[in-house]
Order: C-alpha cells, then structure tokens, then sequence
C-alpha cells in the first residue's frame, strides 16, 4: 500500500518534471524533446568574461595572527615570499618578474611565520612580532614553506 503511493508520487513529480521537454511514456521511458535547430554556432567574437589571471587574494586578521589565502592560475611552481617592513612581496614562478605586493598589519614574526602551496591556493600565515629580533622591519627575509 505504501510502496503504491510512493510509486504515484515519484510518477508525478517525473512527469511534472519533464513536461516541459518531453514527458514519460506508459511504459515508463522519458522522452526528452528539444529544438537544436534554433541554436547557432557561436561567433568569432564572442566574449567569455574576464580573462586576466590576477590572483585573487581574501585576508584574514585573528589579532596576533594574519592570514592571507591567494588564489593563483600556477599549480606548478612554489612561489617565493619575503616580508620587507609592513609589506608581503609575492614573487610567483611562472614568469620572470611576476609578483605581487600585500600590506601587513604590524612588523611580522618572520622565524614563526610560514606558507603553502597546493592546487594553485597559496596560504600565507603570518604571527606579530613580540620583539625586534625577528621582526619584519629588521629581518627581510622569506619566509618557509611547510
């Protein structure tokens, strides 16, 4: 009884689904309808949207922490970061000179400081600095990868 009722309603939600294009027949095959004589070849012209490879970059800022995940077309190759004062000089491997400037909050930690790399996704994870030592505004240097 139950397994009947289940049956009408999965009958009529296909046969709502597919009027539109087509429809179920008696014995239960879906017949699906469709014009491709309206639809043309695409032209030369054709424009698909922005193009550019620039990375897209989102910051997160946890306090003592900041975080900054960058969005690259290069799977291949690890990039090479270095902290220079308040600012993150990316320098991406495909193509000679090709970088990428990110303002910091605060004077980094550059020894407890570090990134990845996978999949195109670089993840940047940078501590505050507590002391001079280490500091980003006396070391310039880049930072390690894990």
């Amino acid at each position: 009884m139950i397994d009947d009722d289940f049956d009408k309603i999965v009958r009529r939600m296909f046969e709502s689904f597919f009027s539109r294009s087509g429809g179920l027949s008696e014995e239960g095959n879906i017949t699906i309808r469709s014009d491709f004589g309206k639809m043309g070849a695409p032209s030369v012209g054709m424009s698909f949207g922005n193009t550019e490879t620039t990375p897209n970059v989102e910051k997160v800022d946890l306090g003592d922490t900041c975080v900054f995940v960058v969005e690259t077309a290069s799977t291949c190759q690890a990039p090479k970061i270095r902290a220079e004062g308040r600012e993150l000089i990316v320098e991406f491997g495909t193509e000679q000179g090709a970088q990428m400037k990110l303002e910091i909050p605060y004077a980094v930690d550059v020894d407890k400081s570090s990134f990845s790399h996978r999949n195109g996704i670089i993840e940047i994870s940078l501590l505050k600095a507590v002391d001079d030592g280490s500091s980003s505004d006396t070391n310039e240097r880049y930072l390690r990868s894990v």
